[in-house]
């Protein structure tokens, strides 16, 4: 983890942080320092288990990312924070200082919401994300994402300027252009937040059953039924991958054409979320229902997806985003 230059509006307040030391500084003087506990993703769960000797030493847990519970336990304990966002909570008597998270600049933000996200041209580092160690010319990317050879090539070298892939020569050919990814926890990250506050049409029914797995079993049969693609996302889909966090509900990814076929086969009632409901979100790029896998007789959404939707479902589902980014080397 890297982490910017941490000042108030001021300037008054600096706090510098190294991989094993930190300190803070007062009008450029240097008033405490600190042990650093780096922490990828700080969740509920590790805050909780810190054990603190007495007197607890002067700890300084730096992170990428937490739920606001994990930081709410760190202040009950009187441990002092930072996050990357430039978030900052220092304890360490007299001495009490609080930073808000920094908010990106235009100039940061702008690369995220560009063409190599966009909804079609997502197609392109998904797909990449889903093969690290391939290398595939820009005419069979092309192939694998569906795309016209102008929006591969568009994408790629979006892609390309921002440091996420890297373009070469064919040592065979030449006039052949390869295509690798060279930072993949970038890639996905910058992935993530162009996912952010995309909205998409959904709908949460009660289909009769109060246990998940047992939604799933009528999923299943239900599509054997109409024979419509579909992906289940969400825990549900995590759970198909590891056992890190059992849902409570299913999230299915579906065409928006088809939404009053399965609500028809299933009986399907509108329903508030609770155990055992199903919702269905309807898939900006239906090209990612053609990724989802059969696991345990169920089609479930690419790696990607299954990530994105755990992200974006709040502190639960932290463990089981993580396990499949460590699954997929990213």
């Amino acid at each position: 983890m890297s982490f910017p230059q941490i000042k108030s509006e001021d300037g008054r307040v600096e706090l510098k942080v190294g991989l094993r030391r930190a300190s803070l500084l007062l009008d450029g003087k240097r008033v405490v320092d600190f042990d650093v506990r780096h922490e990828e993703t700080l969740s509920t769960q590790a805050a909780e288990a810190m054990e603190l000797p007495d007197p607890p030493p002067r700890w300084l847990v730096a992170f990428e990312r937490s739920s606001p519970r994990a930081r709410h336990v760190l202040r009950a304990l009187g441990v002092s924070y930072v996050s990357t966002t430039g978030e900052m909570h220092i304890h360490a008597p007299p001495v009490h200082v609080e930073l808000p998270a920094r908010r990106p600049s235009f100039s940061e933000a702008a690369p995220f919401r560009s063409s190599p996200f966009a909804i079609r041209a997502g197609r392109v580092p998904r797909w990449l994300l889903l093969h690290l160690e391939a290398t595939p010319s820009f005419r069979d990317l092309g192939a694998e994402v569906d795309l016209g050879a102008s929006v591969v090539s568009r994408t790629v070298r979006a892609l390309a300027e921002e440091g996420f892939v890297a373009v070469s020569s064919d040592p065979n050919d030449s006039r052949v252009r390869r295509v690798r990814v060279r930072r993949p926890p970038a890639l996905l990250e910058a992935f993530e937040r162009a996912s952010l506050g995309r909205r998409v049409a959904q709908k949460t029914w009660d289909i009769g059953s109060r246990d998940p797995e047992k939604t799933l079993e009528r999923l299943h049969r239900s599509a054997n039924r109409i024979g419509l693609p579909y992906a289940i996302g969400g825990l549900a889909g995590a759970s198909r991958f590891a056992k890190v966090v059992e849902p409570a509900s299913v999230d299915v990814w579906i065409r928006r054409k088809d939404i009053e076929a399965w609500a028809d086969d299933l009986s399907a009632v509108p329903a508030r979320p609770r155990p055992g409901t199903v919702t269905f979100r309807a898939t900006p790029d239906p090209y990612v229902l053609s990724l989802a896998e059969e696991r345990g007789g169920l089609q479930v959404a690419d790696p990607v997806q299954v990530y994105l939707d755990c992200r974006g479902a709040g502190e639960r589902a932290i463990d089981a985003a993580d396990h499949i980014r460590q699954e997929m080397g990213w």
